[in-house]
């Protein structure tokens, strides 16, 4: 959305990443988002923020070298009592972990596999948060013990945030959530019709893909043979 009335009143507001935290904060400030989101959680609205977004929730992002924007600082969204620090470095990373938490947005999630990517700069830190999730691999290297753990969920378990993008393609976590949704909002929710796999979501993909082109005149232009056969090579 890109204003307070078109924001309205929805069981969940994902705040999702950016390259530029800085100034699209000063951009949701000027779009009146900024106090609409914080009106919001003050009415118990769950709140995700992802990387960027996640940033966004802290109390204070500072950018003393101007990595990211012309302005060395500005106060965050004061929804997580934490300070993000902007440095030059990019991480990028795959990941695997598993959640650790249990409450809130993450009730019945605990133990859930997780599977994801950071791509971010900044370092943030803070205290009088639940940490909800454990790495355990980085870029295929696996991390000692009780060294890689990553976000934070606030003490209503309502607010949660992390640098891990895809963090809803984990099908047990999504679950988990919306569940929790519909459980706070007094409702029965069904899922077993909806949850789909990646591979059934990519085989759509490729339906409608092949429903949409010629195939036939893409496998001539590829020099490609409708009539795949296998052959032996002698030897």
């Amino acid at each position: 959305v890109e204003s307070a009335s078109a924001l309205g009143h929805p069981d969940l507001v994902i705040i999702p990443g950016t390259k530029t935290t800085i100034p699209d904060l000063a951009w949701m400030e000027a779009q009146g988002l900024t106090g609409a989101v914080q009106d919001l959680h003050a009415q118990g609205t769950a709140i995700i923020g992802i990387c960027g977004g996640y940033q966004m929730l802290g109390t204070m992002l500072y950018d003393p070298d101007r990595v990211e924007s012309s302005q060395t600082e500005r106060e965050g969204l004061g929804l997580l009592p934490l300070t993000t620090v902007f440095a030059g470095s990019k991480e990028t990373h795959r990941i695997k972990g598993e959640v650790i938490q249990n409450s809130g947005l993450l009730s019945g999630a605990q133990g859930a596999p997780l599977i994801g990517y950071e791509i971010h700069m900044g370092r943030t830190t803070g205290e009088g948060v639940n940490v909800p999730f454990r790495i355990d691999d980085r870029s295929d290297v696996a991390i000692a013990e009780g060294e890689g753990y990553d976000g934070a969920l606030d003490a209503s378990g309502r607010v949660l945030g992390a640098y891990i993008h895809g963090l809803f393609h984990n099908v047990e976590l999504r679950r988990a959530i919306l569940l929790e949704l519909a459980r706070h909002k007094g409702v029965v929710l069904d899922l077993s019709q909806q949850e789909q796999t990646m591979d059934q979501e990519y085989d759509k993909l490729a339906d409608w893909v092949r429903a949409s082109l010629d195939m036939d005149l893409i496998y001539q232009m590829t020099g490609l043979s409708l009539d795949f056969q296998t052959t032996s090579v002698p030897g």
